[in-house]
Formats: structure tokens, C-alpha cells, sequence
């Protein structure tokens, strides 16, 4: 079935990407998801996304990571403690999950977003349903 084939059908992600080659690469690894994916440039641009309501997932560039972002995090984590946030690293493949080390927020390395990024989600929302 299509449903069993996309199991996250429908699920809203944020992706905060400053660089359009980072927003592209997202929005091809996740392309075949039948997700419904906003995109924003800013930290502050996410902040006033989130005003309006919660999207499933926030997924970040690393860049982008500050006491703004960790702010926004806390804010949300504070209503919903198992929302799940995924990381993009600049470098490297690997797919690191939330708790891994003590992270509050899973990784992809953008050398990996293809594959790493849907499964992180997966694995990421499938702890919040």
C-alpha cells in the first residue's frame, strides 16, 4: 500500500536553510516523502512561523545554530518535549540520533542528506506518534 510506502504522508517540516544549495538539497532528499515542507532563511524567519502554529519537525542548518535557535527549541520542547529537531552538518554522512551523546536534536551530514535526512525523520517522528 502507498500509505505503508510513506509512512510520514502529510507531516509538516520547517526547513531554516540560509543557502539556497542547502534548501535544494533538502527538498530533493525529501521530495518523494508526501510531506508538506515550508522553507524559511532565518532563524527569526522560523520564530514567526512557529507563532502560527507547530509544524511536526524542525529541520536546521548548523550555521544557523545560536542562543536564538536554542531559545526557540527550548520554547517548543517546554510545550511538546519530544519534538524532534534535526541538525544539518556541513560535512560528513553519518545520521547521529537524538540522546546519542546527550544531543537534544538528531544530525545529518549534508554528505548524507539523500539518504540520512528521510530516515532521521522517520526515526525522529516516529518517537513523537
Amino acid at each position: 500500500s502507498s500509505l505503508n510506502s510513506k509512512p510520514l504522508a502529510g507531516s509538516q517540516v520547517l526547513v531554516v536553510a540560509a543557502r539556497r544549495e542547502v534548501r535544494v538539497q533538502v527538498r530533493d532528499a525529501l521530495a518523494n516523502m508526501g510531506l508538506i515542507v515550508d522553507f524559511v532563511g532565518s532563524v527569526e524567519e522560523a520564530v514567526d512561523f512557529c507563532r502560527d502554529g507547530l509544524p511536526h519537525a524542525i529541520v536546521f542548518e548548523a550555521v544557523l545554530r545560536g542562543e536564538r535557535l536554542d531559545q526557540l527549541a527550548e520554547d517548543i520542547r517546554a510545550e511538546l518535549p519530544s519534538f524532534s529537531f534535526i541538525e544539518i552538518v556541513e560535512e560528513g554522512n553519518a545520521f547521529e540520533i537524538s540522546g546519542f551523546n546527550g544531543m537534544s536534536h538528531a544530525r545529518v551530514g549534508r554528505d548524507g542528506l539523500a539518504h540520512g535526512l528521510p530516515s532521521a525523520l522517520v526515526f525522529e517522528l516516529s518517537k513523537s506518534f
